[in-house]
Formats: C-alpha cells, structure tokens, sequence
C-alpha cells in the first residue's frame, strides 16, 4: 500500500474517537478544490511509499493500547490492492476502522463491507448528480457513486455522507444533494477553507468565495429534515 503520510493521533477525523490517520497517495479524481495535492496528482506524488505500510502497522501496534482506530484516507484508499490485507491487520490489532472514500470504485467497497473490514465509512458527496463532474474533474459514472451509497446503507455499519461546499455551490445543490440522499443515518456539511501552506489541484480556486458556516448552517435548516442526522462541521 503506497502510504503518503502517517499521523499518530488525531480527535476529530472520528469523532469521540483517539485515531491514527494513514494518507494513501494516487486519486482517481481531480476535485479542483482539493488541499491533499501531493497525493492526487502524479507529478507530485512521491513514487514509492514515504512510509512501508509494515512499518506503520508497527507503529500502529504499539500504540493499539492507547488509540480507539485508524482512520484510512488519502488520496482515495480503494485504489489500494492491499488495502483489505491492511485494513485486516488493524482489526487483529484491537483497533476499529474508518474509512474515507470518495465512493467511485463500488465494487471494491461492496467487498471490504461483506468481509467486516469497515467500523464506519465516511463518503464524500461533491455536488448534486447534473454537477458531479464539474466538481471532480473528470468524467464521472454517478451510477457508480449512487452503488456505493446503496452499498454503504445496506450494509449495517455505521457511516456518513458528507460534502465539502466548494466554491460555487449554493443552498439550493445542498438542498439537492440532501434529497438525492434522503433518508441517510448522517450527513455533513463542511466549509471551504485553504490550510495554510496547502495549495488546490487547481490553484485557482484558492481565491474563490464559498459559502460561510453562517450560511451552512442556515442551508441546514432547509435540508435537515431531509436526514435522520448531521449538521455542519467547523
């Protein structure tokens, strides 16, 4: 598994939870307005892995008594032949699973959820289904997404849809987005923001305005209910 970037703690990527986060490198979209530059485009990435996925498992063991989980993102983990083999050595490590997935490879999630390698899956929601590809870059089989959405409900675990508000999408694409997952047990909305040293895919939506938490949260007064659960992040 090309593994990115290791972090030994982090409270917020699973909520109430001490987690690790593992950053795998490739993408398979191009989301303009993506901060994790470095492992989604190719010209950037390093290649070969930064870190041995044995030596982060390592590392993972030793710290099993202290950390809840790990946390796989990147980059978009289902890319990763390996990816089952790793996410089965955490569970024999005593440390639950999340995955963050942007949930275009259905097959492959499908497979992890029948084996009970997953504790809770979070999926990205980029835009409502007339806009997917303005929002990811590529051409795009939302046919593809709406699998994995069916996937991940059918499946029993714990999960969340969730979407970054880029810039340029407004109350009414949530609104959209909400009733095209209506009935999920989560959603989230999560404002734009550029980190500091980070750059885009496409650096110039660095300067383009998006939609406030103000703003996010008055939009969740018109979708909520939409939802059994959810809010807005940040």
């Amino acid at each position: 598994m090309r593994v990115g970037a290791f972090s030994p703690l982090s409270l917020s990527d699973d909520p109430g939870r001490m987690s690790a986060l593992v950053f795998v490198v490739g993408c398979n979209l191009r989301c303009p307005f993506c901060h994790n530059h470095e492992l989604v485009l190719p010209e950037l990435a390093p290649q070969g892995p930064t870190l041995a996925a044995d030596a982060v498992l390592a590392k993972l063991r030793e710290r099993s008594g202290f950390l809840d989980g790990v946390v796989v993102s990147g980059g978009e983990p289902t890319l990763q032949p390996d990816l089952g083999s790793f996410l089965a050595a955490v569970r024999k490590a005593g440390l639950r699973t999340k995955l963050d997935t942007n949930g275009s490879r259905p097959g492959v999630l499908a497979a992890l959820l029948a084996r009970g390698l997953l504790d809770y899956v979070a999926m990205d929601v980029k835009a409502p289904p007339a806009r997917y590809a303005e929002y990811v870059g590529v051409d795009v089989d939302v046919g593809a997404i709406e699998a994995s959405m069916r996937a991940i409900r059918e499946s029993g675990v714990d999960y969340e849809f969730r979407t970054t508000v880029a810039p340029g999408l407004g109350e009414g694409d949530l609104i959209e987005i909400a009733e095209w997952i209506r009935g999920a047990r989560r959603y989230m909305l999560q404002p734009f923001r550029v980190p500091p040293e980070k750059h885009l895919v496409d650096p110039t939506w660095e300067s383009r305005p998006a939609l406030s938490v103000d703003e996010l949260r008055h939009a969740w007064m018109a979708i909520g209910a939409r939802v059994a659960a959810g809010g807005v992040r940040g």
